[in-house]
């Protein structure tokens, strides 16, 4: 049997509010942290101060046990290790704080302890660090991470004889039996502390349909195309830059170009859309989001496009602040289907990737 302890009584001092309950996909940092263990630990032991367990309770229901943490870490640990089942083997101990840990490495840890008695997920020093004005080598300096695993018994042995505060389970099994196994942990696997360290990835979704006509340019992607015909609509109709727009808008929960930029304003006539989207890039950016990713498919039977994509590509790129590597634009027809297979419109849509932190 296999058992799980995760600490989630801490108060949060440097993060601004509770940490615990901000949200990551969608749902509160807590319960991401306790969902990597559903599967793979028989029991989950939840370590909480006297004043969230309702909240707490709310989340989880009888789904988890609860115990009441202490006033230092390792008093909250040895709360959770009285909820231990006596039954479990090998017992987990696990920030709540760390809710992008993989169930890989939760798996990695449980088969090494079984065979070592212990297991500690480590990554090695990449930045200096420094001692004062005193650099440190660091050649041998790692970071600590959880999920730790251990032989139950013996970790409740060791705490049962070194109750000093211990800032990591590791240093209390170091006292009572002279070392520990590491195992590689992984870099995205950090402990939120801040705001920033929490990041949420954002998708949206753009389309725009216009027909051709003669008397206009077609402006694709903020490139003017030569051909004998154009986009029609209030502004200069650019389908790419348009879908683009009302990705953006919908990634982040505003309401769409029709709203921002409507068609009975004239002062949007014959507008030029790479403007537009600088304004689109100001309200994107102002939600603290940034753009990770850009593909945008384009449905044209003619003109033939290729010869413009790396040319619409930096120029959205520049306009967005971001690399060209990161803007895919596709082109395919609609085989002779429709409106647009007919060749009497163009259309497109994008999706993005885009994260606030």
């Amino acid at each position: 049997m296999k058992s799980v302890i995760i600490l989630a009584g801490g108060s949060s001092v440097r993060f601004g509010e509770n940490k615990l309950f901000t949200k990551i996909y969608g749902k509160p940092l807590i319960k991401v942290s306790v969902e990597k263990f559903y599967g793979l630990a028989d029991e989950i032991i939840l370590v909480t101060n006297a004043a969230d367990k309702d909240i707490m309770q709310t989340i989880f229901g009888d789904s988890v046990l609860y115990a009441v943490g202490g006033e230092t870490r390792t008093r909250s640990v040895i709360s959770g290790l009285r909820c231990v089942d006596p039954a479990a083997e090998f017992v987990a101990i696990h920030d709540g704080a760390r809710p992008y840990v993989t169930k890989k490495l939760i798996e990695k840890c449980f088969l090494q302890a079984e065979s070592t008695k212990s297991a500690v997920p480590v990554i090695k020093a990449t930045d200096a660090v420094l001692d004062g004005d005193n650099e440190i080598p660091r050649d041998n300096l790692y970071l600590v991470q959880t999920p730790q695993v251990y032989e139950t018994q013996k970790l409740k042995k060791a705490y049962a004889r070194f109750t000093a505060n211990e800032s990591d389970d590791s240093r209390v099994w170091i006292k009572a039996y002279g070392s520990v196994t590491y195992v590689e942990g992984e870099r995205s696997n950090i402990k939120i502390t801040y705001p920033k360290d929490v990041t949420q990835y954002i998708i949206g979704n753009g389309y725009d349909i216009h027909r051709l006509v003669k008397g206009r340019p077609l402006i694709l992607g903020g490139v003017t195309v030569p051909f004998n015909k154009g986009l029609l609509g209030h502004s200069d109709a650019d389908v790419i830059i348009h879908s683009l727009m009302d990705a953006m808008l919908s990634a982040i929960g505003e309401k769409d170009i029709g709203h921002l930029f409507p068609n009975n304003n004239p002062a949007y006539k014959d507008a030029d859309s790479i403007m537009l989207l600088n304004r689109v890039r100001g309200i994107f950016e102002s939600k603290n989001a940034a753009l990770l990713s850009v593909s945008c498919a384009v449905v044209c039977e003619k003109p033939k496009l290729s010869p413009y994509l790396e040319q619409i590509k930096e120029k959205l790129a520049d306009a967005l602040g971001i690399s060209p590597d990161t803007v895919n634009i596709s082109v395919t027809t609609a085989e002779s289907v429709g409106e647009i297979g007919k060749g009497k419109a163009i259309a497109s849509r994008t999706v993005i990737l885009g994260a606030i932190a």
